[in-house]
């Protein structure tokens, strides 16, 4: 293997990481956020 081609699959390893990162907060955060708007109905967003 060429050192680009070690690069370019540790950058795409990378973005994947984050990407599946980023998607897993932001459904844990969506989660949480609809549970607590569910049970604290003092705060209206609309």
């Amino acid at each position: 293997m060429s050192l680009t081609n070690i690069f370019f699959n540790i950058a795409v390893g990378i973005s994947v990481f984050f990407a599946l990162c980023f998607i897993v907060l932001f459904v844990a955060y969506t989660v949480i956020y609809h549970r607590v708007n569910k049970n604290f109905k003092a705060v209206d967003h609309d």
